[in-house]
């Protein structure tokens, strides 16, 4: 298929109110997590119908829009303030990311709303929800490295919002409409950034898990603490039954084939209530496995934890929801973590080997550090179809620490409104693969590469392969603290090259990279300290729209090989000038090209005379004959799949 991508102001179309679902303009090419069970429901104009307060556009990352996707939100300030959507598929499950105030204490403040479910005017149903900002909000000094949740208006601020995830009491039919109502009286805003709705099986019971036998169901009630129970049952397979079961310690998986299955992440809650704010407990939170076979399926979990570190203390780490190497061949799926330190860390810091591990449908969101990092001899594992948001540190990440990591992949994973580091990214490693992800609002990063943290580094062979990857509105402008750049007030690319300190990078394939409506320099490769960049391949890179260059080098050394870069209005230009010791040779006879906003011309030559097929975002066909004039075809603002009689275009619009 090739790729034709044109930055055009010529055809705009709005959602209309029968239509409020969002649609990703990645699902058509498989990028992210697009099988996901839910539908987005954003609180944007011409996206929803509500009275309330519209926040404009800002990457002033002072303002609360900053943090929201497409740099949008809707303010409630009154009671009976609303904001309603139509709804597209039925759904029980239902998710809301919000922002309400911090109070002073840094332990947050709570707001109440009331859901209603109408069809035609009838109510089906209502219901109250509270939500609570005691996990977000995060600060931290000018050059600290780490934020807590200790409020101070000298600092910077990050983690503007949180979500709450929870069954409605019923299920909301296609067509009806669901309209949320601010409950209070008082005139604090609170904000909506979009909810999400999703149907939800039946919860699953100890006999539906047909593939493990001698199941050992745990009884709340009669059977104690959840994890001196697992303790005492290693090697069994556990079931723990619809509910909210309070999590006093760490749960340790020690023992192969040991298996804690839960009635699914709709259904069993591990809540872990250690504090973080005490000596004694601050660490005693997530599952720690260190076997074979081990099964995690079926859970939400969350924490009382609101913070990284215990002190701001990076020696003191408050507890991840999954960490341990997980020994060979275990599987965590259908988990929903939050709120801990890290989603999840998996290395081999026991000797008990981390391999092929399987993480899959899974939701890694709002978490103090990364969302999952395979780390110290991480080897041959494999996480797909999840969803990582509003972490603060980097969402998919590889670290060879102490021990290379080798042969991991990420694929098929959607990342969300990253709030410090990248979304994905690699230190070191060998053979590791990311493929089919999608990017979206990285506050930072997009995707990173940097040689910043010692370790076994990156390989002289084999190959780092990056293919099928779409970063949007990434990156970051140098500027006031605070208010743009990195925790440092730094630039930093919507996909970076760093070679700077430890080692040097080597065999990186980037290929099929989509990097749309950059903050800044859409690549950005630099160089420090005699470090290289070896043995870099881009091709088939298309960046359309970035303020600032295509690609900015800075002390870049290295090679490179290019092929196929088409840049589309990037404010500054294709590339910056760059070192001599930088030598990029063209790995085709392709050119890089750039086209600019006057493109109706070029759509007539490609369309008009022609036996047309279009198919929108979601792979529907919406229209199929022969093409006029182009400017009568039923195209919407985005990515389109255009067939012709002689090839098939991709084409942004």
């Amino acid at each position: 298929m090739r790729k034709v991508y044109i930055y055009s102001v010529l055809l705009l179309f709005s959602l209309c109110a029968s239509a409020q679902v969002y649609e990703f303009a990645e699902d058509a090419l498989s990028r992210g997590w697009h099988t996901r069970p839910y539908a987005r429901y954003e609180a944007e104009e011409s996206k929803c119908i509500s009275n309330g307060v519209f926040l404009e556009p800002s990457d002033n990352q002072r303002t609360l829009q900053s943090e929201a996707s497409h740099q949008q939100a809707l303010q409630l300030t009154n009671k009976g303030d609303y904001v309603q959507w139509t709804i597209a598929q039925p759904g029980q499950g239902f998710n809301i990311r919000f922002s309400l105030p911090d109070s002073s204490d840094g332990n947050g403040t709570k707001g109440n709303f009331t859901l209603i479910v109408s069809n035609d005017g009838t109510t089906l149903f209502s219901q109250q929800f509270t939500l609570d900002s005691y996990w977000a909000w995060q600060y931290t000094v000018r050059n600290g490295n780490y934020p807590d949740n200790t409020p101070s208006e000298s600092k910077m601020v990050r983690m503007k919002y949180d979500e709450k995830h929870f069954l409605l009491e019923q299920e909301v039919p296609a067509g009806a409409t669901l309209r949320i109502e601010k409950a209070d009286t008082n005139t604090d805003a609170y904000t909506i950034d979009f909810i999400e709705l999703e149907p939800v099986p039946a919860p699953k019971t100890a006999a539906d898990y047909t593939e493990y036998t001698d199941i050992l169901q745990y009884n709340p009630a009669t059977d104690g603490n959840l994890n001196t129970f697992v303790w005492n049952n290693q090697g069994r397979t556990i079931y723990v039954p619809a509910g909210r079961v309070e999590v006093p310690e760490r749960i340790y998986m020690n023992k192969a084939n040991t298996r804690l299955l839960g009635a699914g992440e709709w259904y069993t809650e591990l809540y872990f209530t250690a504090s973080s704010d005490q000596e004694s407990t601050y660490s005693k939170r997530g599952i720690e496995g260190n076997a074979d076979n081990l099964v995690v399926e079926g859970f939400s979990i969350n924490t009382v934890n609101n913070k990284r570190y215990y002190l701001n203390n990076d020696s003191k780490q408050v507890g991840k929801g999954f960490q341990g190497g997980f020994g060979t061949g275990s599987v965590i799926r259908h988990c929903w973590v939050e709120h801990f330190e890290c989603g999840a860390w998996i290395g081999d810091y026991s000797g008990k080997n981390s391999k092929d591990l399987l993480v899959e449908y899974c939701r890694f969101r709002n978490n103090y550090a990364d969302g999952i990092n395979l780390c110290k001899a991480s080897t041959n594992h494999i996480v797909q179809y999840c969803s990582f948001r509003n972490n603060g540190d980097d969402d998919m990440a590889s670290w060879s620490t102490g021990n290379l990591c080798s042969g991991c992949i990420f694929r098929y994973c959607t990342a969300e409104n990253n709030w410090r580091a990248s979304s994905l990214a690699f230190f070191g490693g060998q053979n590791q693969t990311a493929h089919h992800i999608a990017v979206y609002d990285a506050l930072e990063c997009g995707l990173r590469l940097t040689t910043d943290f010692p370790g076994t580094g990156f390989k002289t062979e084999g190959m780092m392969l990056f293919s099928d990857i779409t970063i949007r509105h990434s990156g970051c402008k140098s500027g006031t603290w605070g208010e743009s750049g990195d925790f440092w007030a730094n630039m930093q690319g919507a996909l970076t090259l760093a070679a700077t300190t430890n080692y040097d990078i080597y065999n990186v394939t980037f290929t099929d990279i989509d990097i749309f409506d950059s903050r800044t320099n859409a690549i950005y490769l630099r160089g420090q300290n005699g470090k290289k960049i070896n043995n870099l391949s881009l091709s088939n890179i298309n960046v359309v729209s970035a303020d600032g260059y295509g690609i900015y080098y800075s002390g870049a050394q290295g090679t490179a090989a290019y092929c196929n870069l088409l840049f589309t209005d990037c404010t500054k230009g294709t590339e910056s000038a760059h070192m001599n010791t930088f030598v990029i040779n063209n790995c085709e006879d392709t050119a890089v090209e750039s086209i600019g906003q006057n493109t109706g011309g070029y759509i007539s030559s490609l369309l008009n005379g022609q036996y047309v097929e279009i198919l929108s975002p979601l792979g529907h066909t919406m229209f199929a004959g022969v093409c006029n004039d182009y400017r009568e075809l039923p195209m919407k603002s985005g990515i389109m799949i255009i067939r012709t009689e002689t090839e098939t275009l991709k084409i942004c619009l």
